[in-house]
């Protein structure tokens, strides 16, 4: 990774562009692809500190996370999730998956702590976060009469952009 902030980050799907912008990745973790992507798109465009908040209640299993994305094969284009109380709709709580981004989001934080001392990092927006699949740990499954089947473990790779809008930016537009 370039120590050199405005040049390509190596390893990030979007081009770092921002003056108070803070990054944090994580590679091959073990959690389910599919949750994984539900949460990217729920938290995207919150507060970092209000998506740690939400995500901590999940973890409690006292809110879901809306699972919108609908996957075509199945029956009836089939969500992944029944529908919950109110009106959310379908919906689960990935407790897994939600620790793991919990982890990331306040790896970002301390990122921005230490990059810039005026920003505060739970007022920092999440501008860019994606869930990719990661490297696949193939394994077998000892079968009756010599035979085997496949059995793959597959991981997720998440990355996470945090920006911060405030005051400063909105004086150095009105100078130009």
């Amino acid at each position: 990774m370039s120590r050199n902030r405005e040049k390509p980050q190596k390893g990030y799907s979007q081009l770092l562009e921002g003056n108070r912008l803070a990054t944090a990745r994580v590679t091959n973790v073990s959690i389910h692809h599919k949750h994984s992507v539900q949460i990217a798109r729920y938290i995207k465009g919150m507060y970092a500190g209000a998506a740690v908040d939400y995500l901590e209640r999940v973890t409690e299993l006292k809110r879901a996370i809306p699972y919108v994305a609908r996957h075509r094969k199945g029956r009836g284009g089939n969500t992944m999730a029944g529908h919950r109380k109110g009106a959310m709709g379908p919906g689960r709580f990935p407790v897994k998956a939600s620790r793991q981004f919990i982890k990331l989001i306040q790896s970002a934080m301390d990122n921005a702590r230490q990059h810039h001392e005026d920003v505060e990092p739970e007022e920092m927006l999440i501008t860019h976060i994606a869930a990719h699949r990661g490297e696949i740990q193939e394994g077998f499954r000892p079968r009756a009469r010599g035979r085997t089947s496949p059995k793959n473990h597959y991981q997720v790779n998440l990355e996470i952009f945090l920006e911060a809008f405030g005051e400063d930016d909105e004086e150095s537009e009105e100078d130009f």
